[in-house]
This record gives structure tokens, sequence and C-alpha cells, in this order.
């Protein structure tokens, strides 16, 4: 390849050439004009004839210098970088239209070997690459392209081809949360990009529905027991979510606006469809949506989203310390959790109709694992899993909201379901402890009403039969224990 310290050598020996022909032509005419004996005629013959032999030699001079220089140029502009990229460039749209693309882009890549900084072999190759429908290169490309020349036309390339495949993942419902990732990508680097905001906010009530509404357990616990790929394989976790909604938030504080703040204040809660939480994830869940509104703004579903996790954390609290009891065994501390004013205040919630955000039934199961969140029309409830939704708690607690009057006395009752014994579901047992106001028999024969506890431990096997035993004035002075075939034949009888 011809360098510019080519082509100076090459001017500064030709112009050597000549002045070396100039000193010898000076030289020569000064002998000749000392010789002046001789005769005119003679003088005159003779430096006619040397006239015509420095004119010719003079011709041949000029015609080799401008031979050589003529060679000497064509052989340096075929050589020049510029003159090879665009032969380069032109050979590979000769073949782009013909549709040899690999052709084509073996041509533009020769031609950005050459010179990294040619915009067009870019461009031209990206579209190869397209034509292909191998946007991955193509998007490698232009993206290359960009760091090495700086070229906004690149990167503005660079977004469309994202925002296209974002748009066809859309359409044919294959779009997921990646999908969404790929949108942000490009507010990223343009937060004013108006198609990006546009296109982040059409996908969000679509997504969700299309992609993850297969399994409650798709978008952000995947790693459950229960979770099942039958139906779908689209999955998201907690962490890469609240990753997702902290890049919204500083996308937001570089160019706020208010089409974005709009789009990310929807972005806070996931969509319409029902999803569980590990309880592990829950206060930092809560955390996120609240610096969410501190920096971007309040929003109903925030509201309610954020009124289920801060509930969640409180009745957690209430039933701590039961389950460090049960968790060894100590199932006698029902007794006098039952009746405990915690429980009892939440209880009545229940059975009053008390507005709360967790979802009100009349057995209402409490469990450590996990929470499923249900959206009606915006606003957001919440309920812990039960045992058959989560087979491999570590134990379950079901308060019993249900109106039960012993002589106008509001029976207590609650149920607790242990953890499996070595991951075995059967046998399960189950312990039913009610505090009520019921006959009991007292010395020989005498039954008197009073306030007592009964317990009733049911086993089922896997075959579906089940043994139950009730202990009445279970802890109490008259304490008795009776299989529930006993007791149906006395009924019975």
């Amino acid at each position: 390849m011809w360098g510019t310290e080519h082509i100076a050598s090459f001017v500064t020996l030709n112009f050597r050439f000549w002045e070396i022909g100039k000193r010898v032509l000076s030289t020569t005419r000064a002998q000749n004009y000392r010789r002046i004996d001789r005769s005119y005629s003679s003088n005159t013959r003779a430096r006619r004839r040397r006239k015509k032999r420095f004119d010719i030699r003079k011709l041949a001079i000029v015609a080799a210098t401008a031979i050589a220089v003529t060679a000497g140029g064509i052989c340096i502009y075929n050589h020049l970088p510029i003159v090879k990229v665009n032969k380069a460039i032109a050979a590979g749209d000769k073949y782009t239209k013909a549709s040899d693309y690999e052709a084509a882009i073996d041509s533009y890549e020769t031609a950005i070997q050459i010179d990294k900084h040619s915009v067009t072999a870019y461009c031209n190759m990206a579209g190869a690459y397209l034509s292909i429908d191998d946007s991955e290169s193509a998007k490698k490309i232009l993206f290359d392209g960009w760091q090495n020349t700086e070229n906004e036309g690149l990167l503005d390339n660079y977004h469309a081809v994202i925002l296209n495949e974002a748009v066809d993942a859309m359409n044919t419902r294959k779009a997921d949360m990646n999908t969404v990732l790929s949108i942000v990508s490009v507010l990223s680097d343009d937060a004013a990009n108006k198609d990006a905001i546009e296109l982040l906010d059409a996908a969000y009530s679509r997504i969700f529905q299309d992609a993850y509404s297969y399994s409650a357990d798709a978008l952000f616990r995947s790693d459950s027991a229960t979770y099942s790929s039958a139906e779908g394989s689209a999955v998201f976790t907690y962490d890469q979510y609240e990753s997702f909604v902290k890049e919204l938030m500083a996308v937001y504080q570089a160019s706020p606006s208010d089409e974005l703040k709009e789009v990310i204040l929807k972005y806070a809660t996931p969509g319409d469809i029902s999803f569980t939480l590990n309880y592990e994830n829950v206060s930092s869940y809560q955390a996120l949506l609240e610096s969410l509104e501190s920096s971007v703004g309040e929003a109903d579903n925030i509201s309610s989203m954020k009124a289920c996790l801060v509930n969640a954390q409180e009745v957690q609290d209430i039933f701590a310390e039961i389950f460090t009891q049960l968790d060894v065994g100590n199932v006698d501390e029902l007794r006098n959790f039952v009746v405990s004013d915690k429980y009892l205040a939440l209880r009545d919630i229940f059975l009053n109709n008390e507005e709360t955000p967790q979802e009100n039934t009349t057995y209402v199961p409490i469990s450590r694992e996990a929470i499923i969140l249900n959206n009606n029309e915006g606003q957001w409830s919440y309920r812990f899993l039960n045992f058959e939704e989560n087979p491999t708690t570590q134990g379950v607690i079901t308060l019993w909201a249900n109106f039960f009057e012993d002589d106008g006395i509001q029976r207590n009752s609650i149920s607790y379901e242990p953890a499996m014994i070595e991951d075995n579901y059967y046998p399960h047992t189950k312990y039913d402890v009610t505090y009520l106001y019921s006959y009991i028999t007292s010395g020989t024969a005498t039954k008197v009403p009073k306030m007592n506890y009964r317990l009733s431990t049911t086993v089922t096997l896997q075959d579906g039969e089940e043994n139950e035993t009730i202990v009445g004035d279970w802890g109490g002075p008259n304490e008795w224990t009776m299989d529930i075939d006993t007791i149906e034949s006395r009924i019975r009888a």
C-alpha cells in the first residue's frame, strides 16, 4: 500500500532529476560561448547542431518524467485505502443486487478491515445480514460500527433493528420480559426515543398474559417444586424484575417525561395476572416500590400492591412465635395461641368482613414460603399458599373464620399441617384445635358445660383412608380420647 511518504519521495526524486539536467545544459552552453576564435558560420552551424541535440535531450527527459509520474500515480491511486474500500463496497453492492449475500458480507468485511471507519460498509453489511434473517449479526455489526465511528446513524439503525424484533415478537405472541429488556436497552442509549416508549407501553398489556399466565409460578418462582412447564416455558426471576425496574428508574431520572413516567408506573406491578412471590422477596419488593414512588410518582396499582406486602409481613409477625414452637413439635402451644388477642383480632377481621388486602375466605392458610398475588380490576389482593399448592412447605396453619356458636359463644378454631417427613406427602397429618363451650364428663357420670379444648388428629393415607382421633377436654382435668369410629357408633346408637 502506498502511503503519503511514498508519494513525497517519488515527487522529490523527479524534481532532482530535472535540476541535474538543467545544470548540465548551462555548463555546456558556457563552454561553447567562450570559443570566440571560430568563424561565424562554423559557430552558427555548431550551435544549431548542439541546440538540436539539447532540445531532443530535454524532450526525452520531460517525456520520461511524465511517463514515470503517470505510471507512479496510477500505481499509487490503485493502492490508496479509500480506493480499495470503495472497490470492496462496490463488489459487495453487486453481490447484494444478485442476492449473493454471503459474498456481499465477505466484501463488506474486506472494506471494514481496510477502513474500520467506513460507515457505508457497516450499513450495507448489516443490510445483507438482515436479508438472510440474521438480525443478531446485523445488530452486532451496527453496534461495532457505532463504537468505531461514533456515527449516530449507525446507532439509530441498531435501535431500529431491536425495536423491529420486538414488534415481530409481539405480533407472533412470542414476546416476554426479555423482549421488554431489549426495548429498555434502546431507552438506556436514547431516553427520548418515542418509538421505544410507545412500544414499551404496548408490550405491558400483552407480555404478561401471553408469556406468563400459564402458571402462577412462571413469574418469580419457577424454581419451586410446583412449577410446571407443560403449558409454557417463559420464566423470569424476581431479582431480574427488580433490576429491570431500577433500570427504568435510571432512564427516567436521566431524561424525565410524562410518557415515560406513565409507562414506568405500570411496570411497577406485573400486569393483571396472578403470580407467586417468595416471601423472602416481600420486603425487597416493598422497598423497591417505595423508591419508585419517591423518584417517579404514585399510582393506585402501587398503593394496593404495597398494602399486600405490608399486610403479609404483619400477619407473619403474628404467627412467627407459634411456628417456632410447632417446628419442634409443640402442638400443645396451639391451645394458648387460639385464644390469644392477636389471633382473635385477625380472625374477627374475616368474620366481620372488614377491609383487608388478604383474601377473605372461611379457612385462611398461613405459610412462610410464598404468597400469591391476584389482580382484580387494578386492585391487588393476596393470600398465603396452602399445603396442596406448596407441598414442600415447612408447615401450614389455617385460621378458621366461620361462625359457630355454642349457647351464643363463638368457637375459636385453628388447624396445623406439619411438613412432610422425608419428602413423602403420605401419611399426611392434620391437627384441628377448637376452644368451645360444651358438656364434659365430670367425676363418674356428671356432665357439665364448660369452656374446653378439643384436639382432632386426622391421618390420611395414600389410598385415601383417613384415621381420626379426638381428644376432649384436651389438657384439662377430664381429658378423654376416642377414635372417630367409636364416636360415630355412639351417635348412631
